[in-house]
């Protein structure tokens, strides 16, 4: 390695400077300094702490008596050092101990004493364990089995009874006062209501609110006796199939029962049975969900709800491995409106429409990359016929394809009708403002709206 000319006799002068300390250390007096001797100069210090404040430095080693680092010990042994700055340094050093450290870029070249080389750097070797197959399975089975005990404690399993019968399904705590939430067809028609635990304790309860668009309702415990645990909530936003999901309820009357499988798909919409509305971003998995199972909560690997497990679609009304349940998303927005105001109100575009496929793309002449909603039919007088947006002209079914398509919501782009109707309801409310971009005549425009509030189902 090639040095400046400067740092080369900064070196040079600082380690003869040490070499001839360690004499006088050892003979216990100066000896005599060679008429060559030159001083350093004082910007070219070894180190600004300096050495031992003990030890002065009065000379350097004439070049001509400096060793290499790789020579033994000797005084016999000269090499010459050329004033090229590009040669290398060359130094010797007498054995010696060091109870100081001497200066910064000193204690950077000296090597270990009695040690010519120096030592390699030793990396500790990383043991790293391998699970086998069964360990692995091992694993997960724990894993498992500590989420049931968790989560079963906040699990409960209802019967209602009816004038005519009684039938029975599942539910989960939502707090500490008490509050459970279930399926609305779960409860429907109840004269009576009674909530068993895992662990025994059995209550009766009373229907505080319910939600037909979402098939959701809510249940208060009475006289409860012991600790209730909420249970874990999570989100739906961000799942994604293939990742484990759980449910846990009581198919067939078979309490507490956990069954496993991954999230099939996300974002489906599905009617629930007691509204003209739809349920959106319904999560579909194949985790076997019977009758019994409706109400009770589909969790993540975490223990967390995901979903309420509400319908499945089966001709033999047993599990087909086709399951699905309300977003917990949406359950958040409507579980609180229901405690707290005993209804949940849901935004209101007014409009009703169909996913731009490729025959819609063809009759409307529409480029290949446009998608959204194509709008069918608006509202007399509701907020989108008040924003301005244009239906079909068409009648009696017969459309003329010159309808606007809905792109996005808030620069949200829209792929579909369902993701139009998902995001009115998991992220707008009545009243809200929002920016509609519509795609109209070849171009896209944006349009302000002021949203509305969906009519209570009965």
């Amino acid at each position: 390695m090639k040095l400046p000319h400067k740092l080369k006799n900064f070196l040079m002068g600082g380690l003869a400077a040490l070499t001839l300390v360690v004499a006088v250390a050892c003979s216990g007096a100066a000896d005599t300094v060679d008429s060559t001797v030159f001083t350093p100069p004082t910007t070219e210090q070894v180190s600004d702490n300096g050495d031992s404040p003990d030890i002065k430095s009065t000379g350097v080693t004439p070049s001509s008596e400096i060793e290499s680092f790789g020579s033994e010990p000797s005084t016999s042994t000269k090499s010459s050092v050329a004033d090229d700055p590009g040669d290398t340094i060359e130094a010797i050093f007498d054995e010696y101990e060091v109870s100081e450290p001497t200066g910064d870029a000193l204690q950077e070249l000296v090597p270990e004493v009695d040690s010519p080389e120096v030592a390699p750097e030793v990396t500790p070797e990383v043991m790293i364990s391998e699970l086998t197959s069964a360990e692995i399975v091992a694993a997960q089975g724990d894993h498992l089995a500590d989420l049931y005990e968790q989560a079963v404690q906040s699990i409960v399993f209802i019967r209602a009874s009816t004038s005519q019968a009684e039938g029975s399904g599942s539910g989960f705590v939502w707090d500490i006062d008490g509050h459970v939430v279930t399926n609305y067809h779960v409860v429907q028609g109840a004269s009576s209501l009674t909530a068993k635990f895992f662990n025994g304790r059995e209550y009766t309860a009373t229907i505080v609110a319910f939600d037909l668009d979402a098939d959701l309702a809510v249940i208060k415990l009475e006289n409860v006796e012991h600790e209730l645990v909420p249970i874990a909530i999570g989100n739906s936003s961000d799942l994604r199939p293939g990742e484990m999901a759980i449910a846990l309820g009581n198919p067939f009357g078979e309490e507490f029962t956990m069954t496993t499988g991954i999230v099939s798909a996300v974002s489906r919409t599905l009617r629930s049975g007691f509204s003209l509305y739809s349920i959106p971003a319904v999560v579909q998995t194949d985790a076997a969900i019977n009758p019994g199972n409706s109400g009770g909560p589909l969790l993540d690997m975490n223990g967390a709800v995901i979903g309420v497990n509400t319908q499945i679609r089966s001709d033999s009304r047993q599990n087909s491995g086709v399951g699905f349940a309300v977003p917990v998303d949406l359950v958040k927005r409507v579980v609180p409106s229901l405690i707290e105001n005993g209804r949940h109100e849901y935004s209101l575009m007014g409009i009703s429409g169909d996913e731009v496929n490729i025959g819609i793309r063809s009759d409307a002449r529409l480029p290949g990359d446009v998608t959204g909603a194509y709008v069918i039919r608006v509202t007399p007088g509701g907020p989108a016929d008040q924003a301005g947006i244009r239906e079909d002209s068409g009648s009696a079914g017969i459309e003329n394809w010159d309808g606007d398509v809905i792109v996005s919501i808030d620069s949200i782009r829209m792929s579909s009708m369902d993701d139009l109707i998902a995001y009115l309801a998991l992220n707008t409310a009545p009243d809200d403002e929002i920016v509609v971009g519509i795609f109209r005549d070849g171009v896209e425009i944006a349009i302000p709206m002021t949203l509305g509030a969906r009519p209570a189902t009965s």
